[in-house]
């Protein structure tokens, strides 16, 4: 949690340095790409560790109930996996939108502050999103 608090501080002085500074920065679609890219890879990093975790413990065991600990798990990291991704791309398509959105709309100098808080709320509430521990579902038999 301090590692993804740090990493958002440092990403957003970056920009408001940039902009202090009238340094040419990149593209804010880019900036909201590597954002989103960097939180996906921070929670696929976790999903990957808590596999590896249990593959080692199933590691050498061949048994019936190991080799159906070992394929739940795969299954396990494969739905994580993909269910983060289709986080990521959702988010980053409504920021996005967002982003488009908020530049064909004037906005007053009056305002900016408003706007800024808006978008730091947007902002944080992605990145709670996204770096909320999910856990599989469990998936019901239907009765017979």
């Amino acid at each position: 949690m301090i590692a993804s608090g740090t990493l958002l501080l440092l990403i957003v002085w970056g920009k408001i340095a940039a902009d202090i500074y009238s340094l040419p920065g990149p593209d804010s679609a880019l900036f909201l790409f590597q954002f989103m890219l960097v939180i996906f890879l921070m929670e696929a990093s976790s999903v990957v560790l808590t596999f590896d975790s249990t593959s080692k413990q199933l590691n050498g065991k061949n048994d019936e109930l190991s080799s159906t600990a070992r394929t739940r798990a795969v299954d396990w990291r494969r739905v994580q996996l993909l269910s983060l991704g289709k986080l990521t791309v959702a988010s980053f398509g409504l920021s996005l939108g967002l982003l488009i959105l908020g530049s064909l709309v004037s906005i007053s100098v009056n305002q900016i502050a408003f706007s800024g808080v808006l978008a730091l709320a947007a902002i944080v509430a992605i990145f709670v999103l996204l770096t909320y521990r999910r856990e599989p579902e469990e998936r019901r038999q239907p009765a017979n």
